[in-house]
Formats: C-alpha cells, structure tokens, sequence
C-alpha cells in the first residue's frame, strides 16, 4: 500500500526538474522515442480523434515529431491557452507549423482562437504517483481546467520521464488524477 508523501511539494518539485534538465542528450532522445512509439500505438489501438497536446517547456519530452505525424493521419490536435493566471486552460485547435503566439503566460499557442472538445489531453508531468497523481508546474492550470470540465472528462494522459514515477502518493484531493502514464518504461493504468 502506498504512503502520502509528508514533504512539501515544491522541493521534490524542484529536485525532479533539476533531474529532468540534466538528462544527457542520448539518453533524452532514446526515451522521448519510446515515448512516442508507445504513445502512438495506443492512440490508434483507442482511436483518438482530438487530442490535446503540449509544446515542451523546461526540459519536458520533446514530442513535437509525434505531433506532426498524428495531424498527417488526421488527428485534431490542440493546444492548451492560459487566457489568465486564475481560469481554466483554453483547449485550441492547432496544426503543426501553423502560426503561433504566446499566451499570458509567456507560452506558445496557437495564433487563431478555435476551441477544440478533445477526447483525450496529452499532459506533461514532473512527477506521477503511485495512483496517477500528477505533479505539475505548480500553478493548477491543468486541476482548474478539469474541475470546470463538465464530465464525461477526456482520457488524460501524463507524459514524463521515469524519474518522475513514485511509488509514494503526493497527490492532495484538488490534485488531477490521471488515467495513465506513459514514460519510456512504458504505458501504466491507473
């Protein structure tokens, strides 16, 4: 049985970015294909149609060929939009190499303002916990935006790398859960 970790977020926060920026170059790219290829397997094992996806951000696995390679097939992909620091996450359509701005938190999002209803969000992670607990940036973007998604909620999926896995439980009530995990060991259910 797992335990709930007793120490404050922000330091393991903080320590698995550190890890995750240091990743040698090889060793990155070798798992950012593994997550790929497990990626895409399920996402036409399961169908996805419209899938929420991310530009990668302080050291997050670089998917962008991924992406590319599921708008050929006809996936619709989209971005997520921070309209302000306090609002849920705005899910608009993007297409690879299409136009793109930064949001008002300094990220890159589409250019246009078309929303899209997506089955499946594609979520980056700093660390996951032993019951799909996420641990994000720390600003709740993700955690407001599901909380104001009316159910049934898309699949959400948390990418990140294996030294992001826990098997303590740091998740606190508010936290997003997630319905898997994929890391270069593989796909995991939660």
């Amino acid at each position: 049985m797992s335990q709930i970790l007793s120490i404050p977020k922000d330091p393991l926060r903080k320590q698995l970015l550190s890890r995750r920026e240091k990743m040698s170059g090889p060793a990155r790219l070798a798992a950012e294909k593994k997550i790929s290829d497990t990626l895409s397997a399920h996402a036409v094992l399961q169908g996805w149609t419209h899938v929420a996806v991310f530009l990668p951000w302080r050291g997050e696995p670089d998917l962008m060929a991924t992406w590319r390679a599921w708008h050929a097939r006809g996936i619709r992909l989209a971005l997520p939009v921070v309209v302000s620091r306090d609002q849920p996450l705005v899910m608009q359509a993007w297409q690879p190499g299409a136009p793109l701005i930064r949001d008002a938190m300094g990220l890159s999002v589409p250019a246009t303002a078309d929303a899209l209803a997506c089955d499946t969000w594609v979520i980056p992670c700093v660390g996951i916990d032993s019951a799909g607990g996420r641990l994000g940036a720390g600003k709740g973007f993700y955690d407001r935006t599901i909380a104001a998604t009316p159910t049934p909620w898309p699949r959400l999926v948390g990418v990140c790398f294996s030294q992001g896995l826990h098997r303590t439980q740091f998740a606190e009530p508010h936290d997003l859960h997630l319905n898997a995990c994929v890391t270069e060991q593989g796909w995991q259910t939660f």
